[in-house]
């Protein structure tokens, strides 16, 4: 072979060797760039949501779970500004309107405009619900479909086996029988009831409806970045929220010690003291409480606060008040409201009424959740906030009419602005 061929053979395979290796980098770098991105969209949608965020005895909270909850607390924040906006309009838009709902709209508009409150709100109460799922357990409940199906259905006003409906009849006691005659023969002549009123037949609330109803709101929520298994969380979390509480508040008795108690509230201990002094010298009770009381809800019925139990009062009240026997009187006792005489009428274990009932077993569910959170020792991870969400936000229409109502003097525009 020629030397020209020769050379122009080594020059060629040179060549072909550095293609080679040009295409094989552009391979290499192509794919660690593809890999790269194929890694950034696992770690943004299935590694890093399912990090877990809280965990307790093999319960676990994982990152897309939590995300999701404070998107539905985000959610109920901006619904209840609206509702706000609503009252206020309704309620004449007055400059004293505006004012009386300020404060509740400044506390949601903050929620809202710094996530990390909700989010430490939700942390919190995600923290509950595990220690209440672990303590669900050692108490062998267990919630099952057919429940969650029907605690979902009753939540949208479906109730599967139907409730009862008064039904409106005619009334025919007074109806006699020359009167039944006319009216089956069509002879009656006589003038129309003008006061009769057609009944209204409601449209029947059946599965289809409530199917339809339910797939409107999961539709509603995509909006939002909320996904249909959060309803399902949730439902499933407020019944096992309910069992607990109804199996640790199950032995509360219903009767408990009460007190009758009349009072007088005082500004200041001067004259307390004086009052306690006529008291002694021979004074009626009720008089003085007429006159002196400045607790306007009962001082024209001799300060009488009726029949209440441990914990209804604030603490130095009750402690005194509990302390006394029938016919005594306290020395002077201050609270935050100021200086109290008080005088016991009897002590007896009595049946509490049903809100102070429910009051009490709700305070012994709240100890019992203190009591727990004191003893399970909570894995949280560090890096909670970077999971911590800032929409759904308020929309901007409903800002700017918000900014507007700081300007308003007396009339706001009758109507929400729309998007």
């Amino acid at each position: 072979m020629p030397p020209q061929n020769r050379k122009f053979l080594a020059q060629k395979e040179k060549e072909n060797l550095q293609k080679r290796i040009i295409i094989i980098t552009t391979i290499a770098v192509l794919a660690i760039v593809f890999g790269l991105v194929v890694y950034g969209v696992l770690d943004r949608y299935v590694f890093t949501p399912k990090q877990t965020l809280i965990s307790l005895e093999g319960e676990t909270i994982k990152a897309d779970e939590f995300e999701q909850q404070v998107r539905w607390q985000r959610r109920s924040q901006i619904i209840e500004i609206d509702q706000i906006l609503v009252y206020i309009q309704q309620l004449g838009g007055t400059a004293e309107v505006v004012s009386y709902f300020e404060q509740q709209l400044n506390y949601s508009l903050t929620q809202l405009q710094q996530p990390l409150l909700i989010g430490e709100e939700v942390l919190q109460m995600l923290s509950q619900d595990i220690i209440m799922r672990v303590e669900a357990q050692k108490l062998g409940i267990e919630i099952d479909d057919a429940q969650m199906d029907r605690e979902l259905q009753e939540a949208f006003g479906f109730f599967i086996d139907g409730t009862p409906t008064p039904v409106a009849t005619l009334d025919l006691s007074d109806t006699t029988e020359e009167d039944q005659e006319e009216a089956e023969t069509g002879d009656d002549q006589s003038s129309p009831d003008l006061t009769a009123t057609p009944l209204l037949i409601p449209t029947e609330y059946t599965e289809e409806l409530f199917n339809s109803n339910y797939e409107g709101f999961v539709d509603s929520l995509k909006s939002d970045g909320i996904k249909e298994n959060t309803i399902h969380d949730i439902i499933m979390m407020s019944l096992i929220r309910q069992a607990v509480w109804d199996a640790v508040t199950a032995d509360v008795d219903q009767n408990q010690e009460q007190v009758w108690i009349q009072h007088i509230l005082l500004e200041d201990e001067e004259t307390a003291l004086e009052v306690l002094e006529k008291l002694a010298d021979g004074e009626e009770f009720e008089d003085l409480a007429t006159e002196y009381s400045l607790d306007m809800s009962n001082a024209d019925i001799g300060g009488d606060l009726g029949w209440f139990a441990h914990g209804q009062m604030v603490e130095p009240f009750d402690e005194a008040a509990f302390a006394l026997e029938k016919g005594e009187i306290s020395d002077p006792v201050q609270t935050d409201f100021g200086w109290h005489i008080l005088k016991s009428n009897g002590k007896e274990d009595l049946p509490l009424d049903a809100d102070a009932y429910e009051q009490l077993r709700n305070q012994v569910f709240s100890d019992w959740m203190v009591e727990k959170e004191a003893q399970y020792q909570l894995e949280i991870n560090e890096k909670w906030t970077k999971f911590v969400p800032s929409e759904p936000s308020v929309p901007a229409n409903v800002l700017a009419f918000i900014q507007s109502l700081g300007q308003v003097q007396s009339e706001l525009p009758p109507v929400l602005p729309q998007e």
